[in-house]
């Protein structure tokens, strides 16, 4: 048994219902997302045309986040959905850094790492996740690989699918027909530049959210004798002629900042003074003198201590 997702762009309307309904089951908190709906336009207004793309966990075969978890809070489940343990996660945030699809994130209010599991409590019981009940164009199709009398299964043998990043290795389970290549490789379409849809739009030189199309005023007010201005003309937004471009996107902050920067640099001085000093006594060096004695074992030592109050510090959950 082996479950996975097709998501069907074909039919996709970009409502957001998966993603509402994915909110609702999990009770997920505001600025995080298990399954999010990724915009992507193309082409010079107003000749211009969006595509949609649905994007959560992959449920890889090789998960590199069940790998890099040093308290096995991710799992494989034997048919096949990669789950998690709240319990055991201590929030350091390597799955996170592991997983190329930016799938994970840190739960705002219990300081752990979550994700899509695939509704693993309703698919227990027989029922398909919440995306795929509430979705209204059933753009979203669940179920077991492995049983050739599914739906699914029947898709993955017979049509033209996609994953996202075949090159990492991982063996993802979500496949995708007929998707706009740049909705799923980040390196063929440009950055988040302005404010995207939806958002208050920062002061961005250029950023079509800016753009004034309404009529301009007449030059004199109404009812003076002088001669009025008829409007001006809409403004013509066009693109710069770059490549496809986002225009909305869930946010995918850096996991770990200075803390884990200055592990590594910590940790790197400590190990270099040890190895220097098992240089110097390979080469004959005694240990008599002060340095070999004590001084370079008391500085590794504190740099030591530092990178672990550093890590612990790093933590999201450093009371487990």
């Amino acid at each position: 048994m082996k479950y996975g997702f097709v998501i069907d762009q074909d039919v996709c309307i970009g409502c957001h219902a998966c993603t509402v309904a994915c909110k609702t089951e999990h009770q997920v908190p505001l600025g995080v997302d298990r399954t999010w709906v990724k915009y992507i336009e193309k082409g010079t207004w107003p000749d211009t045309k969006r595509f949609f793309s649905v994007l959560r966990c992959n449920h890889c075969t090789d998960a590199p986040c069940v790998a890099i978890c040093p308290t096995q809070a991710l799992f494989k489940r034997e048919d096949g959905i990669v789950d998690f343990d709240t319990d055991r996660c201590i929030g350091c945030k390597s799955c996170m850094q592991g997983c190329p699809y930016d799938a994970l994130y840190i739960d705002p209010h219990e300081n752990t790492a979550q994700k899509c599991n695939y509704c693993a409590h309703r698919t227990d019981v027989g029922l398909e996740p919440a995306c795929v009940i509430v979705c209204p164009e059933q753009a979203i199709i669940a179920g077991d690989m492995d049983d050739p009398t599914t739906k699914i299964s029947r898709m993955v043998a017979t049509e033209k699918l996609t994953v996202r990043a075949p090159e990492q290795g991982t063996g993802p389970n979500v496949f995708y027909k007929g998707v706009e290549s740049s909705n799923l490789d980040p390196a063929r379409s440009g950055k988040l530049s302005d404010s995207g849809v939806w958002r208050d739009a920062p002061a961005v030189s250029g950023s079509w959210m800016s753009v004034d199309l309404t009529p301009g005023p007449p030059e004199e007010p109404i009812g003076t004798h002088g001669d009025v201005s008829s409007p001006s003309p809409p403004v013509r937004v066009e693109s710069n002629g770059g490549p496809p471009r986002v225009v909305y996107n869930t946010d995918h902050p850096a996991p770990w900042g200075w803390k884990v920067s200055s592990y590594f640099l910590t940790k790197g001085i400590a190990a270099g003074i040890a190895v220097a000093a098992a240089v110097a006594l390979f080469a004959g060096v005694g240990t008599d003198s002060v340095w070999m004695s004590w001084l370079a074992p008391l500085i590794a030592g504190l740099f030591i201590l530092l990178t672990g109050v550093l890590l612990v510090w790093d933590l999201k959950r450093p009371d487990r």
